[in-house]
């Protein structure tokens, strides 16, 4: 069976985001993207077109090889749910999704000739991080801004499918405006902060500086799914004299105790809901998705739990996996095989030859070296100070840059985190970078590894050993902290030969690695973005598979 998932169409009433495609074929994942890696808008919303001619391309198909179109929302779920709200404008909202939903993909599905599957938002979150978690049996945690009628879901995944228990819901039924949501609470203290649009990870890094001394118990506080309290709306009620007044204004004290109190106040919360889902089922496994779960330090919370043994986050844990997650729901809704085994990469974008690099590299009339050792070049360039662009092999999925398409840099250097902060990613300095580590080294150089040894994905936190945070100043948050990488050589060679490589010299297998993209751009897609961004920015030297270009 020929899966196409994606997850949303244009026009639609609703707040979307991320647009995206996925394919999967015969329950195996062939490719995801999204879509703002090809038209270059970061959240891209709409309908996935690009995204979509890159999955059918790189499973060698055309549109009308497609059986199914399964899409990653559900107009129809208020009324199957049975929650229709009151509220004219908001029921006008909902009806109206019907109708553009149809009207959009009933053109689409008769090119392809397939059939279109509509999977509830939130289940379409737990496929993608279930079906790729490798546990047999395991509680599984969706929570985001908004589903068609929630904002959080529990369910149960036991030997291949999964079962609805419980959620939350959102408070459509009789507001016009959505305030019981856990992702747009937290949204809601990023704008009081003017952090920015889709800023929810600086809060997350600003929180570390801060003590959580604001009392969110009318904001958000969880203790199970019927006792709780989420209201968006008292943020600013609330606190709305705390907030700052300019994205350029002073970062006081104030503001970083608030992001430290919003913190505080989502890991307890969800921390309850865990437990809650692990005193139902009896499992100690865990498998999150949901924008929410992007959230490092609540996934860690999570896992120190006595009652948590294991415990998996998709790297598209946000709305750019909610294609992947409607096509593993729907072959499993099929009675597809899906494989019972981890995804360990998140690789499953694009990949440009050599050959196709060279020609573009002709083109642009830039001077070059073939290397034989790329690696080994590049390890010299980094202990020499040097800040690389690393574009190999197949583009990440989700918003965190592994080794593919990455920004590398000397982790042993004081000034270098605040040097790429300026010259490159041209963002607050204050932001912390991540280090990449060889997987049997980064327990010597990292704590919190005891349960789950390997972190693959950047969406845990660890703490820096007391012996290394003076010798990785670069990648050591303020509060010690690291969200950290591990690389195998099975997951991937070339960046794990890089990472010894730099051992050689260094004695310890890190590197810093930042998303390779400039301040409110997309990770760069194509060897032609790689490129625009180097010659942008204050880049030294950038590695295009074995080619090496330097300023």
């Amino acid at each position: 069976m020929r899966i196409l998932g994606i997850n949303q169409v244009a026009n639609v009433i609703s707040w979307q985001h991320d647009a995206a495609a996925a394919l999967v074929v015969d329950g195996k994942i062939i490719a995801t993207a999204e879509e703002e890696r090809f038209n270059r808008v970061r959240h891209a919303r709409g309908f996935p077109t690009r995204a979509i001619s890159y999955c059918l391309k790189e499973g060698g198909l055309e549109l009308t090889d497609i059986d199914v179109i399964a899409v990653g929302y559900n107009p129809f779920g208020f009324i199957e749910h049975g929650r229709i709200p009151l509220h004219p404008v908001t029921l006008a909202q909902y009806i109206a999704n019907i109708f553009i939903y149809q009207r959009k993909l009933k053109v689409f599905a008769k090119q392809a000739g397939a059939k279109v599957m509509y999977i509830d938002h939130h289940m379409a979150h737990a496929a993608s991080t279930y079906h790729c978690s490798g546990f047999d049996e395991a509680n599984v945690l969706t929570i985001d801004g908004a589903g068609e009628t929630e904002t959080f879901a529990y369910f149960e995944g036991k030997n291949g499918t999964l079962k609805r228990i419980w959620d939350i819901p959102l408070n459509i039924r009789w507001g016009k405006r959505v305030t019981r949501s856990i992702g747009l609470v937290y949204t809601s203290v990023t704008t009081l902060l003017n952090l920015g649009v889709s800023a929810e990870g600086k809060t997350m890094g600003l929180a570390s500086y801060g003590k959580p001394v604001y009392d969110f118990s009318q904001i958000l506080s969880i203790t199970d799914h019927t006792h709780y309290t989420i209201n968006r709306a008292n943020v600013q009620k609330l606190y709305g004299n705390l907030g700052r007044t300019s994205a350029k204004g002073e970062l006081t004290q104030v503001h970083k105790d608030l992001a430290a109190s919003l913190q505080h106040a989502l890991e307890e919360g969800l921390v309850n809901l865990a437990r809650e889902a692990y005193e139902r089922s009896g499992v100690k496994n865990f498998a999150l998705a949901g924008g929410v779960a992007l959230n490092c330090n609540t996934n860690q919370r999570i896992l120190d739990q006595d009652f948590c043994e294991g415990l998996y986050v998709i790297p598209a844990a946000h709305d750019g996996g909610v294609a992947l997650g409607a096509a593993l729901s729907a072959a499993e809704k099929l009675g597809e095989k899906i494989p019972l085994e981890r995804l360990e990469t998140a690789y499953l974008g694009p990949e440009y030859s050599d050959e196709e690099i060279e020609v573009l590299l002709k083109e642009a009339k830039v001077a070059y070296e073939h290397c034989d050792n790329i690696e080994s070049r590049v390890a010299d360039l980094l202990e020499d100070g040097k800040i690389v662009g690393w574009f190999q092999g197949r583009m990440e999925m989700g918003p965190r840059a592994l080794c593919n398409r990455t920004i590398l840099a000397n982790p042993t250097m004081a000034d270098m985190a605040d040097r790429v902060n300026a010259d490159v990613k041209h963002r607050e300095k204050w932001r912390p970078f991540a280090p990449a580590v060889a997987l049997e080294d980064a327990a010597t150089y990292f704590t919190g590894l005891e349960k789950e040894k390997e972190s693959p994905f950047m969406l845990r936190v660890s703490y820096v050993q007391e012996a290394y945070k003076d010798k990785l100043p670069a990648t050591t948050h303020f509060d010690g902290s690291a969200r950290i990488q591990t690389i195998k050589e099975s997951q991937n060679p070339r960046a794990y030969k890089l990472l010894q490589e730099v051992k050689k010299r260094s004695g310890m297998s890190v590197v810093m690695n930042t998303s390779f993209n400039d301040n409110s751009e997309p990770i760069v897609c194509s060897p032609k973005d790689a490129l625009r961004c180097f010659y942008g920015t204050g880049f030294d030297a950038l590695a295009l598979g074995s080619f090496l270009i330097v300023k």
